[in-house]
């Protein structure tokens, strides 16, 4: 048992130890001033109609049913309330592309990455109880947060994400597409979606074969571009200084956004494309305008709210008080009695 005021139960320890003195103690001041007024022979008659009886009566029941109010106020509860909750709720992955093009600095003068984890981390704090995993992808792809409620976990992992959590260089959106399906059926998910956030430069396996068998077996595809379409060039690993990644004749390599194929990806994947943004508009546009619609679900969860029994103290001190009304102090004179 738990009182979410437990501060008012001192008011009912108070009813409880004074209001027998305070009953005693109005009876004998009532008589104190009866006897300064009227003379001791009439005393009798005049009191000669109340039932003292009765007038006990009522101040028990007003003294309960005053405790009884206490202990509503005080808000009794016991234990947790289960309902099914019909709740609309879609279940998605997020694949981050964490190739080293992602390291061109042309997303509003920040590095692709960085941009595409801070929209990422803006979504997670909107969500409500939608059910997000993480995959990260090169060269290879990884489940970096498996599909959970918990958001607050899948930005920890997201936090620790960079180009060196991948081994193997590249980029295969192919590859991220193949484990969100592999992911989905190892489980029981309301929906199935999955939003690759990436710069589109494909380097290894075919997206847009992967997307339509992905499409084909339940799993809808969205696509967030990161970068400009200008481009801009890919920092090199270097100990002296920042330089640039080189070509085998020698030039420095731009990174482009591409957006065609991207298009084709989310096509592919029944699903649609956009551009991420310089803010993550585009990544908060797909959820609302592409995974929201694919919500569907019933959920039985156990409420984190008690149950409430303030009712039953409630209805126990309007009772008593309301009984407490109709009892009357008088007797019943002769004539009333025989009728």
């Amino acid at each position: 048992m738990k009182f979410e005021h437990p501060f008012v139960l001192i008011t009912i320890a108070c009813v409880a130890v004074f209001g027998p003195f305070l009953f005693i103690g109005s009876k004998r001041r009532a008589q104190g001033r009866l006897v300064g007024l009227v003379a001791p022979r009439l005393i009798e008659q005049m009191v000669r109609s109340v039932d003292f009886a009765k007038r006990r009566w009522k101040a028990i029941l007003f003294g309960i049913g005053l405790c009884a109010l206490c202990l509503a106020l005080a808000r009794p509860q016991l234990g947790f309330v289960t309902t099914e909750v019909e709740r609309a709720s879609v279940d998605f992955l997020i694949a981050l592309d964490l190739s080293r093009s992602m390291l061109a600095a042309d997303v509003n003068g920040m590095p692709r990455l960085e941009a595409a984890s801070s929209a990422i981390g803006r979504l997670l704090e909107v969500l409500g109880g939608e059910r997000v995993g993480l995959i990260g992808f090169a060269g290879e792809a990884f489940l970096a947060a498996p599909i959970t409620q918990d958001h607050a976990s899948v930005q920890r992992n997201l936090a620790g994400l960079g180009t060196e959590s991948v081994a193997r260089a590249g980029s295969d959106i192919a590859a991220a597409i193949k484990l969100a399906q592999k992911t989905f059926e190892t489980g029981n998910f309301e929906s199935r979606a999955l939003v690759v956030v990436t710069d589109g430069e494909e380097l290894q396996g075919d997206a847009v074969i992967a997307a339509r068998e992905a499409a084909r077996k339940g799993l809808a595809i969205f696509t967030v571009g990161v970068g400009s379409v200008a481009g801009a060039r890919v920092p090199a690993k270097s100990e002296s200084g920042v330089k640039f990644a080189r070509n085998e004749f020698g030039r420095e390599v731009i990174s482009h956004l591409n957006e065609r194929m991207l298009r084709q990806v989310a096509a592919s994947g029944g699903g649609s494309y956009e551009a991420l943004g310089e803010n993550g508009d585009g990544l908060i546009a797909v959820w609302q305008n592409g995974l929201k619609p694919l919500a569907k679900g019933t959920r039985t969860k156990l409420s984190k709210d008690r149950r409430e029994l303030f009712q039953w103290p409630l209805a126990l001190a309007v009772g008593l008080l309301f009984a407490e009304m109709l009892i009357s102090e008088r007797r019943k004179r002769p004539a009333e009695t025989r009728a």
